[in-house]
């Protein structure tokens, strides 16, 4: 055993010093890209921890920002927690004590001359067996027939009632908790800022709440910004009382990037022409969102090309959802795993 025991240790040894070079190697800094079109990135909750805890952070960002875009938008609020301290919410995920996820993301995006914006995934939606949505019932929506359920992707969700101000508190006491990070640009918010029409029409009080998160944050942070990544406009307004045409007129948005999701370029546009967002362009910056795929069975890696360049011709920004699968795409091409 002994014998064994020395023999391991040299490699070991290696292997060790290995590791800590890769975690002390960062990537060269790169200056912010200027440029009149938005081109941005999403990434996952789990993308942004795994890249923080591995050390690939500052390579990944790295990478990004040579490939001319200028932005990230990182998960920091889902289905599992969040990526911030906060008192608002108990975390459904464990983290390792150091380092700070969100700090580490938008620090390092800057270094790499990135806009990092802290994505506020979820919304008012919450899954049903969140801490909060159990402890304060009162809290929630409920539909004519008395339900307050409504499946997403296969996981029971509840809505927030944005009239409630108790909501009202919850919801700004998350926003100052993210605007202690300084280095931050802005935060977004989605599709799930919402609520679906089953619920009843609450677009006024959807209002009433962007407002008061918007007057919130500029108060804090003139210069933060506050971005919307939302559906097309009638789809937005029709079946989730979001009514972010609205908000943009009003000046409670700074920016927004609409989802359009399709398969072919044609359908990309063909949905961009009815998606609100010549409209919106008028008095903010707007860019298309564009899907990259699942996981396992991603997009066609040039109809994603397509897509960018449909966009472009149209004079519009981009941002890809998310990176992560893009990723996976490439693996798949060069690899043949998947």
């Amino acid at each position: 055993m002994k014998k064994l025991l020395k023999s391991l240790k040299w490699p070991a040894l290696f292997v060790g010093i290995i590791l800590l070079l890769a975690a002390c190697h960062r990537a060269p800094t790169r200056t912010a890209k200027e440029t009149d079109k938005m081109k941005g990135v999403w990434l996952t909750d789990v993308g942004t921890m795994g890249l923080t805890y591995s050390t690939l952070l500052d390579e990944t960002l790295h990478h990004i920002s040579k490939s001319d875009y200028d932005r990230v938008y990182f998960s920091v609020y889902g289905l599992r927690g969040q990526l911030y301290p906060t008192r608002q919410r108990g975390d459904l995920i464990p983290k390792l004590p150091f380092p700070n996820a969100v700090g580490s993301m938008a620090r390092e995006s800057r270094r790499q001359g990135l806009k990092p914006y802290a994505w506020f995934e979820y919304g008012l939606m919450l899954p049903q067996f969140d801490p909060v949505a159990k402890n304060n019932p009162d809290w929630l929506l409920t539909m004519a027939n008395g339900e307050q359920v409504i499946e997403n992707h296969g996981v029971p969700m509840v809505w927030l009632d944005p009239s409630n101000p108790e909501v009202e508190a919850y919801i700004l006491a998350h926003i100052d908790d993210i605007l202690k990070e300084k280095s931050l640009a802005g935060i977004q918010l989605d599709d799930h800022w919402a609520v679906p029409r089953q619920f009843g029409d609450y677009r006024r009080s959807l209002t009433a709440l962007t407002t008061k998160v918007h007057e919130h944050i500029k108060t804090k942070n003139p210069e933060f910004e506050l971005s919307l990544s939302p559906n097309p406009y009638q789809f937005s307004l029709n079946e989730y009382n979001q009514d972010w045409l609205r908000w943009v007129k009003q000046g409670i948005v700074d920016e927004v990037v609409v989802q359009i999701y399709r398969s072919s370029p044609a359908e990309v546009q063909q949905a961009v022409n009815n998606s609100g967002i010549y409209t919106a362009s008028r008095y903010v910056p707007v860019g298309v969102g564009l899907y990259t795929g699942r996981k396992i069975k991603p997009f066609n890696l040039q109809s994603i090309k397509d897509q960018i360049n449909a966009v472009e011709k149209q004079n519009l920004g981009h941002s890809l959802f998310v990176w992560e699968f893009m990723v996976l795409r490439v693996i798949n091409i060069h690899l043949n795993i998947l």
